[in-house]
């Protein structure tokens, strides 16, 4: 086997490594839309004239 093809964990770029954890890009997604639209919810709320 060349050195290539058994590369290390410390090799492995940081970002890499995150991509290839299905669930957490999976949570990270939900946590990214849940706080986009609870946002736009509150700026829609924020922006409704007083009476």
């Amino acid at each position: 086997m060349s050195q290539d093809q058994t590369r290390d964990a410390a090799d492995v770029p940081a970002m890499q490594r995150i991509y290839d954890r299905i669930w957490l890009l999976a949570l990270a997604a939900f946590v990214f839309f849940l706080v986009a639209y609870v946002g736009w919810g509150l700026l829609d709320l924020t922006s409704l004239p007083a009476r």
